[in-house]
């Protein structure tokens, strides 16, 4: 079956914050634990709030078609 769409390389900026705010959440950084309270770290919920919401935004993107720059309807 052909691909309709690349989705890992449309989106490969939505999908790179994604994995990011993973990565950090799987290696402990999450600020309110020992020895990891760097002012720049969020609760663990906020950083789980934050993934869902930019998962959900991301299939949202894909299903609607809008461009993942201007965030408008593909032609």
């Amino acid at each position: 079956m052909d691909k309709v769409t690349d989705v890992r390389n449309k989106f490969a900026g939505e999908i790179s914050e994604i994995l990011f705010l993973l990565k950090e959440v799987g290696s402990g950084r999450i600020y309110g634990f020992p020895g990891n309270c760097t002012p720049g770290d969020d609760e663990l919920k906020t950083n789980v709030d934050t993934i869902t919401e930019k998962f959900n935004d991301l299939l949202d993107q894909i299903e609607s078609g809008k461009d993942p720059v201007t965030g408008e309807a593909a032609e």
